[in-house]
């Protein structure tokens, strides 16, 4: 099974290392996406897996706008120019990590009967954003211009214009309902080809984005949660199959796991998780790879 790892890092170069090293089973590919902020000739050490390897046009992936969605979908896009036929497409963060081998990674998708994992639920859920945050309403119909203080100072602003100038109201696009989920998700080439597909017909959707708060949690939720094409529905099971803590059901960011969390880990029937941080606990992917990754392939050769 060919696969194409789509990863985004901006730091640990060393930790991206090590999660190329786990994943290069020959049959897959790594295009990989390197913060513009970020010191690329540091992370020069993942040219040693060769060919399997392209590094994508580099953005400014700042949290919370368009930062993340630019550099994903310039590896969508790599991915389908590419030569290779690639079965399964995944996103990952620089700090996810396997938690199945390559063989029972291969074994899940060739025997799962759907062949899209992508985690999407419609706003507004009053049980994750309750109160004031309105059901979640706020991540669309509020301006959101970034974090620096000016940024923040222009978003209030217009909100408040615009709860008396209707004109300035955000506007969902082409009648459209919300949809918000995890950001990572696993592809095969149909659903690829109508994200992009999608993308390139309808350039005000995009353009609707770059206010939108954490918008690369709601953009390919809201193309395939709008979307009426059977084909595609009936292959999405609604899980990203990743591994994740999170401290309480609204946080913005989940716990970096250590080597108390192996146990759940363990018994999670997820492919990977995150996320890890070789500054916190570099122990907790050791034992992975003694538990998991290194077992697995010990097996295999026996």
């Amino acid at each position: 099974m060919n696969k194409a790892y789509i990863i985004m890092a901006h730091k640990s170069p060393n930790q991206l290392f090590r999660l190329v090293s786990r994943l290069n089973d020959d049959n897959s590919e790594f295009f990989i996406h390197i913060d513009l902020k970020a010191d690329l000739a540091a992370f020069a050490n993942v040219q040693e897996f060769g060919k399997a390897v392209h590094f994508i046009k580099r953005f400014d992936a700042t949290w919370g706008g368009l930062g993340l969605i630019k550099p994903y979908l310039a590896g969508m896009k790599a991915v389908r120019d590419s030569s290779t036929k690639f079965d399964r497409i995944m996103l990952l963060s620089g700090q996810d990590y396997p938690i199945k081998s390559n063989a029972q990674i291969d074994r899940f998708f060739k025997n799962s009967k759907h062949s899209n994992f992508i985690n999407y639920f419609p706003i507004p859920n009053y049980e994750k954003w309750p109160g004031g945050d309105r059901g979640g309403w706020y991540r669309v119909d509020k301006y959101y211009f970034g974090n620096k203080w000016y940024e923040f100072f222009g978003s209030k602003s217009m909100n408040l214009l615009s709860t008396y100038l209707p004109f300035l109201r955000r506007k969902m696009p082409n009648g459209m309902h919300p949809y918000t989920g995890q950001t990572w998700w696993n592809l095969d080439n149909y659903a690829l080809d109508y994200i992009l597909d999608y993308n390139d017909r309808h350039p005000e959707y995009l353009h609707f984005h770059r206010n939108t708060f954490v918008a690369d949690e709601l953009f390919v939720q809201m193309i395939i949660g709008n979307s009426k094409d059977e084909r595609l529905l009936n292959s999405i099971e609604n899980s990203e199959k990743r591994f994740t803590i999170w401290p309480k059901a609204n946080s913005a960011h989940p716990k970096i796991l250590g080597k108390n969390d192996l146990q759940a880990i363990l018994a999670s029937e997820d492919l990977f998780a995150r996320k890890f941080d070789e500054n916190v606990d570099t122990e907790i992917m050791d034992l992975i790879d003694q538990e998991v990754l290194f077992a697995d392939r010990e097996l295999e050769v026996s």
